[in-house]
């Protein structure tokens, strides 16, 4: 498809003036955009709060050093066309993954590891490295030397958090209700006090006449993402006498912190929480709450109940509500919150490490289970993985729209490292963030991670005294995430890059450190880069090379024109970019920055202008 097809038929004469009309009205639109990046900095009255941001930003002495530059929002082409396992450069990767993971196995600390690399087309790699049930010590019992494999099940312990986040959402989408209803609306008995430790210390406050406006507003979101103020498990453990040297205060705490509370009441909870003041206020920083999460399992089933015009026939409980709205939709069959009665053949499923052994066995209640009671196995876990990584995958719990909503941090923490969401715990690996999720038991350790730029997820699940999941997850990351993005770039480049023309017009576009960049865009003899970035203070000048931003629509992008002035300005990261993007100028009811590929075939739409790939 070529300009032609854009252009209505006239006799050659009216057409050619039609041409140089066009011409002109699309160099007076781009001009104006170029004015208007170049003329708001110089007016401070009309464009205070963008300037002001940016003069913040480029005048700012920071005393430590930060990484340069602003990673662009690519296009994620794997969400739709993931790699296939059969690529010798994936059976490479698998093959060096598969050698750590047996040598890290056959270490005295490790009783079993099981691990899955997951795409939106299923498994990618899969290895299990161990023994089934580590605590028997018969070699006559196939058990004790029975491997583990993708339905082998493990104690993921908190990353049941994860599935009662997801049952929030779930809810919400339908209509039961809202990421910021107050806790109290769904538990009455939710009264925290607003005071602190000092008056609570000396005795000056009286939380009974504490009116509703004192009170801290505690919403479900908080709950969620670990920032309502709420200890981590409640009621605590009083342990005596403090300090001691006595060791057996010391493993008494320790039992006690291990124990997480469980087996407390409701009740409880409620006493405990309206006596104790909070760790911090709401939304001051993150305080990693067990009591959160349960809170928030609770709420979810009296939300679910109150919308229900039958509610004893509802869930009364977490287990029943997760089996009905989760387990059971995607088709889990091997996670459950309580060990199956002797007979259940999902027993002999079931890893048991070689210490600790006891703990495979041990009931949450209905109370904890929210924030760690849940059994589940990698091929059940993968099905869930694939459903959160492809935008199109059917039989999904929550919608896309959803999935990227959640996929967002709530905190950031100082060194912009890490940052923490709902439940999410999200840290680097590689190049790449990651959407995290973590548990500890013990005997029983799990890390369950979301790579959304590659759409790739990866599941460790160990049974042994190793707690160090997230080594193993990172060591896994190093041998395969590099792979899937060279993949990944070299596909962008097939489908993007090169020289696309229509006569004399032009748009060179190519990748540069992973980035997609248009290096020249002709236009009827109008150099448009350099037009948008000079405006008329230098016609001359060429145009230099613009990032292109992928909006997430397939095939769309915005170009990253940024300030000139500021784009390579050191710590100055994204900023000129996300402020400038759709200066509000349209050409054709088209913005001067988007361009998009349709059926092979690139288009600059407020130009006018379609462009075919070349030679």
């Amino acid at each position: 498809m070529g300009l032609q097809e854009t252009v209505v038929e006239c006799p050659p004469s009216q057409q050619q003036q039609k041409q140089k009309r066009t011409a002109s009205k699309a160099m007076k639109w781009v001009a104006c955009a170029a004015l208007f990046i170049w003329f708001l900095p110089q007016h401070s009255e009309i464009g205070a709060p963008f300037v002001d941001t940016l003069s913040l930003v480029q005048s700012s002495v920071w005393p430590f050093e930060r990484a340069p530059g602003c990673k662009p929002h690519s296009p994620n082409l794997f969400a739709y066309h993931p790699p296939r396992p059969s690529d010798e450069r994936i059976v490479k990767a698998s093959a060096d993954l598969d050698k750590y993971l047996s040598g890290r196995a056959s270490k005295d600390d490790i009783d079993s590891i099981s691990v899955g690399i997951v795409t939106p087309a299923g498994i990618l790699f899969e290895g299990g490295y161990g023994i089934l049930k580590a605590n028997e010590t018969d070699t006559e019992n196939n058990n004790s030397t029975t491997p583990v494999d993708r339905n082998t099940i493990y104690r993921i312990a908190s990353i049941s958090k994860m599935f009662t986040v997801l049952e929030t959402l779930i809810l919400r989408e339908k209509g039961a209700l809202s990421w910021d209803d107050p806790v109290e609306k769904y538990l009455p008995e939710f009264a925290p006090p607003s005071h602190g430790w000092a008056n609570y210390m000396d005795g000056r406050y009286d939380s009974t006449i504490q009116t509703q406006a004192e009170r801290p507003h505690v919403s479900l979101r908080q709950l969620a993402s670990h920032l309502a103020g709420i200890g981590r498990d409640y009621p605590p453990e009083d342990i005596g006498e403090w300090p001691t040297d006595s060791s057996n205060g010391i493993s008494h705490f320790h039992l006690q912190n291990m124990m997480g509370g469980l087996g407390h009441s409701y009740e409880d909870i409620m006493e405990a929480i309206a006596q104790n003041p909070l760790v911090n206020v709401p939304y001051e920083f993150p305080i990693y709450s067990n009591t959160g999460i349960n809170l928030l399992g609770l709420s979810n089933i009296a939300a679910n109940a109150l919308s229900s015009n039958v509610s004893a026939a509802e869930p009364q409980t977490h287990k029943e509500l997760i089996e009905r709205d989760i387990f059971e939709p995607l088709g889990f069959n091997s996670s459950f919150f309580q060990v199956p009665p002797a007979g259940s053949p999902l027993r002999k499923h079931i890893a048991v490490a070689s210490k600790d052994s006891e703990w495979v066995d041990v009931w949450f209640g209905d109370v904890d289970d929210p924030c760690g009671g849940q059994y589940s196995s990698l091929s059940d876990l993968a099905i869930l993985m694939k459903t959160l990584l492809s935008p199109t995958a059917r039989g999904s719990v929550i919608s896309a729209p959803v999935v990227r909503e959640w996929l967002r941090p709530l905190h950031v923490w100082g060194n912009s490292q890490q940052q923490v969401g709902a439940p999410w715990e999200i840290t680097s690996l590689g190049d790449f963030r990651a959407y995290t999720k973590g548990g500890n038991l013990p005997g029983h350790h799990s890390e369950f991670a979301i790579v959304p730029e590659l759409s790739v997820g990866l599941i460790v699940l160990v049974t042994g005294t190793y707690a160090d999941t997230t080594t193993i997850l990172k060591e896994s990351a190093k041998r395969i995430l590099p792979v899937l993005d060279k993949m990944h770039n070299e596909q962008v480049e097939k489908q993007y890059t090169g020289k696309w023309t229509n006569g004399d017009d032009v748009a060179e576009v190519t990748l540069v450190k992973g980035a997609l960049t248009m290096k020249r865009l002709i236009v009827r003899g109008v150099d448009v880069l350099s037009q948008v970035q000079n405006g008329f203070t230098d016609l001359r000048s060429k145009g230099e090379p613009v990032q292109m931003w992928a909006t997430g629509v397939p095939g769309e992008f915005r170009l990253a024109i940024g300030r000139k002035g500021l784009n390579k300005v050191k710590d100055v990261g994204c900023m000129p970019y996300w402020v400038s993007l759709d200066p509000g100028l349209y050409a054709r009811g088209a913005p001067l920055d988007v361009v998009y590929w349709r059926r092979g075939v690139l288009t600059y739409p407020s130009a006018g202008v379609s462009f075919s790939r070349g030679d």
